[in-house]
């Protein structure tokens, strides 16, 4: 008779489980809100429109999307509002700000107030003028596939106060969605003109299919994610996928889990 496994390592297999099905409840939760607000509104889901459900779904004043690459210090994707926007704007005049730390490092910052000492001593110039735009809290989530970050989402209020432990968790889930969706459309924004071969298939995405095939076996994770490491490491060094596809089909290029550009 085989031994039975040890409490531990049951333990560990069953929370591991709870883990994966809690994980798996709390997308579905949230791509019903952002699908639900997006048909409210009679718009299409995407990254805008995943921007505009998170005031709602966080009980925010505002969202912004921050967009990062290796070209320069990025630039506003989109913003609910006219703050959203000022803000970004001071992020990119001054170099300093919650937004700028959340980039840099790939960890969220969560200033819920932000007219204090603490964040008058670490953001100056950042800190008087976003409170003088009446903004008193800020949220950022960094929009990141391993350890390529490509930009982050911004939420903001006019009033202090902490995000819940709940929000926060949904923050993360949020973040994850609006990255699929913003490299789904830069990708289809850098659509190379493409040549049908017999087998009605463009050879450009052919070539992405065969990368994607091979990030996948190189780097030990889903074709899904291989996809959003190869759309995300074009992003990142301003190419278009099909261009990046044909470097690691050529193995011109060889892409890792460490693999980091630098987002500015």
């Amino acid at each position: 008779m085989a031994p039975s496994a040890p409490h531990g390592a049951a333990w560990d297999a069953s929370a591991q489980r709870e883990a994966e099905s809690v994980s798996g409840e709390r997308l579905a939760k949230v791509l019903a809100h952002l699908a639900a607000d997006a048909a409210t509104r009679g718009v299409p889901t995407s990254s805008e429109a995943a921007c505009e459900a998170c005031v709602t779904l966080f009980g925010v004043t505002g969202a912004q999307l921050t967009l990062m690459n290796g070209t320069g210090r990025g630039e506003s994707r989109y913003a609910t509002n006219d703050i959203g926007a000022q803000l970004e704007n001071l992020r990119f005049t001054l170099g300093e700000g919650p937004c700028e730390d959340s980039v840099r490092t790939g960890t969220p910052v969560l200033a819920s107030d932000l007219d204090s000492w603490e964040y008058d001593r670490r953001w100056p110039l950042y800190v008087r003028s976003a409170v003088a735009a009446g903004v008193r809290a800020v949220f950022v989530f960094p929009l990141r596939s391993g350890a390529i970050r490509i930009g982050a989402l911004v939420l903001h209020r006019t009033s202090p106060g902490p995000l819940t432990q709940e929000q926060i968790f949904d923050a993360h889930v949020v973040a994850d969605v609006i990255m699929t969706m913003l490299l789904d459309e830069l990708a289809l924004a850098h659509v190379d003109a493409e040549v049908l071969p017999l087998d009605g298939m463009p050879l450009s995405r052919a070539e992405v299919h065969q990368a994607t095939g091979m990030l996948s076996a190189q780097m030990g994770v889903s074709m899904d994610e291989a996809l959003v490491r190869l759309r995300a490491h074009a992003f990142a060094h301003d190419q278009s996928v099909v261009e990046v596809a044909r470097d690691i089909v050529g193995r011109r290029l060889r892409l890792s889990p460490e693999s980091r550009p630098d987002p500015r």
